[in-house]
């Protein structure tokens, strides 16, 4: 499958659907821990391996945390995910489903524009290892911490695929996408202003 990240319609779409299909599946059933391989079907290369076409390993997980870390936000349930090369050397995605202690996985309803959103954001930093741009720092001059991280040139990218996802599947445009994200983080106006612009507005070269 063909990779190009200026359509305004690419995400990774048949491989991030799949993973947050599954783990939705495994949440409904209960299951607090997973591990399995999806095929990388796209043209670009990740990396050699023993198989015919290379496989990216995805792990989903369920930790829990006191009751007062959503007191903020209100959600029911957070998100987290990383990518990169395992222990073991394999190119992984870790999905984190984040729960109050004693909620029921069962009855915890996963936003699925959210999660494919969430997925497709970490296949792209898979697609960025081994590339300068992974390594590149926030080049501005703020020295909030947040602003340097959700600015790096690498994440910039990464975040304007998750939202292209989640909002391809949910209907809601970018920038109310971005600003419900960003709605906790203590981010003044033109921090989030600066911010909005960046992650709507890239070209990929």
């Amino acid at each position: 499958m063909t990779i190009n990240l200026n359509d305004k319609t690419f995400f990774y779409e048949e491989i991030s659907r799949s993973v947050a299909e599954q783990i939705i599946h495994l949440a409904s059933k209960g299951i607090d821990m997973f591990l399995e391989y999806e095929v990388w079907e796209y043209d670009i290369d990740i990396e050699e391996n023993e198989y015919e076409k290379p496989i990216i390993k995805w792990v989903y997980n369920v930790a829990r945390v006191p009751p007062k870390v959503f007191e903020r936000s209100g959600r029911e349930y957070d998100l987290t995910a990383t990518a990169g090369y395992d222990e073991c050397g394999e190119l992984s995605i870790y999905i984190n489903l984040i729960l109050k202690k004693g909620a029921w996985i069962k009855k915890v309803e996963i936003d699925y524009a959210e999660l494919v959103g969430v997925i497709a954001h970490e296949i792209h930093h898979i697609t960025q290892n081994d590339k300068d741009i992974l390594h590149a720092s926030y080049e501005g001059s703020d020295d909030n911490e947040d602003i340097h991280y959700l600015l790096e040139p690498a994440e910039i990218e990464a975040f304007h695929i998750g939202f292209r996802a989640q909002c391809a599947i949910s209907g809601e445009d970018m920038e109310t996408a971005i600003l419900s994200y960003l709605a906790y983080r203590e981010l003044n106006n033109k921090q989030l202003d600066e911010v909005v612009s960046a992650w709507s507005n890239v070209i990929f070269a």
